[in-house]
C-alpha cells in the first residue's frame, strides 16, 4: 500500500491552524503578510479587467444620459446644486415664517397681558420628565417660569435655573404637580367644563371630569352618551397657582375616555399634548413678565 509523504498528510491540517492563528492575532504583527495580498494582486489585476469589461457589456452600468457631453454633465450637475439650496433656503424660510407664527399667536391668547416670550433651544432631556435648556442670564427668569412650546403648547414649570441653563419639569413627568383644567366643548369655548389632571408617566395625563347637572340652559349637561363626542376636545389650563398669563394655554386633546364605576357622575378621560413627546421638542419659549428696559429678546 503507497503511503503518502507525511508533510503531505500534514499540509492542510498544517495550513489550517496557521490560518486560525494569523486571524486571531493582532494586525500589527501580521503586516508582513500584505506581501502576498500584493502578489496575489498583480496575478488576479490582469483576470479581473476582462471579467469587468465581460461584465459591462453583458450588463451596461447605469448612467444618465450617454450622450450627454462633458459640458452638459457640468450644467445638469450645476442645476442640481442651484435645487439643493433654493430648496434649503426655501425650508428655512418656512421655519422663519413658522416662528413668526408662533410668537403672534402666543401674544393673542390673552391680547391684554404684556408678556416676554423669549426663545432658547433645547440642550438635552434627563430622566423623570425633565429637559436642559440653554439660557443664559435672562431678566426675569426664576424658578417657576412657564415655558412653552409652539406658541400655545404648555410645557411646565422652570425646576432649576444656573448662569448657562435652566430645567423645566414637563408637565407630564410624574413628579408633577396635578393640574387644574377646562375643557372646552365648543369651538368658541364659551362652554366649558372642570377637570383636573395628573400625569401617568407615558406621555398623557389622566383626570376625572364631572357631569354638570343645572337648570341654566347655558350650562353643560353632559349625559351618558354624550361622553363619547369627548374625544379630540381641547384641555386647556385654567389653574390658580399658575401665572395669569398661563391660563389657556394649551394642556392637549382628550385621546379616549372612560368609564369610572365607582363614581357613575365622573368619567375619566386621558388627554395627550398636541406634541408628540415633549421631552423632544427641539425648542422651547419662556413666557416671562414684562420688565423696564428689557429688550423683546429678553437677553442673552
Amino acid at each position: 500500500m503507497h503511503h503518502q509523504p507525511v508533510i503531505v498528510r500534514w499540509s492542510m491540517p498544517i495550513a489550517i491552524i496557521v490560518l486560525v492563528v494569523l486571524s486571531l492575532a493582532p494586525v500589527r504583527w501580521i503586516g508582513w503578510t500584505g506581501w502576498f495580498a500584493a502578489q496575489a494582486r498583480v496575478v488576479i489585476s490582469p483576470i479581473a479587467h476582462p471579467i469587468t469589461i465581460a461584465i459591462d457589456t453583458i450588463i451596461p452600468p447605469p448612467i444618465s444620459d450617454p450622450q450627454a457631453t462633458q459640458r452638459e454633465r457640468t450644467l445638469a450637475d450645476e442645476r442640481d446644486r442651484l435645487r439643493t439650496e433654493l430648496l434649503q433656503i426655501r425650508e428655512e424660510n418656512h421655519r422663519l415664517s413658522t416662528l413668526i407664527d408662533k410668537f403672534t399667536r402666543g401674544t393673542q391668547i390673552i391680547p391684554n397681558l404684556d408678556v416676554r416670550q423669549v426663545h432658547r433651544p433645547r440642550i438635552s432631556s434627563l430622566v423623570g420628565g425633565l429637559i436642559i435648556i440653554r439660557s443664559g442670564e435672562i431678566p426675569g427668569l426664576t424658578q417657576g417660569a412657564v415655558v412653552v412650546a409652539d406658541a400655545v403648547q404648555l410645557l411646565g414649570k422652570v425646576s432649576r435655573v444656573d448662569k448657562r441653563t435652566s430645567t423645566v419639569e414637563l408637565i407630564t413627568a410624574r413628579s408633577a404637580q396635578p393640574i387644574l383644567a377646562v375643557v372646552l366643548l365648543n369651538k368658541s369655548g364659551s362652554i366649558q367644563v372642570p377637570c383636573l389632571l395628573k400625569a401617568v408617566g407615558d406621555g398623557t395625563l389622566k383626570g376625572e371630569v364631572a357631569r354638570t347637572v343645572s337648570d341654566d340652559p347655558n350650562d353643560p349637561d353632559l349625559q351618558t352618551n354624550a361622553w363619547d363626542q369627548l374625544v379630540g376636545k381641547e384641555v386647556r389650563l385654567l389653574d390658580s397657582q399658575w401665572p395669569a398669563h398661563a391660563q389657556m394655554l394649551m394642556i392637549g386633546t382628550i385621546e379616549r375616555v372612560e368609564r369610572n364605576d365607582a363614581q357613575p357622575l365622573r368619567t375619566r378621560i386621558i388627554v395627550r399634548p398636541t406634541i408628540a413627546d415633549l421631552r423632544r421638542v427641539p425648542e422651547v419659549i419662556f413666557r416671562l413678565p414684562p420688565i423696564e428696559h428689557a429688550d423683546s429678546g429678553g437677553g442673552s
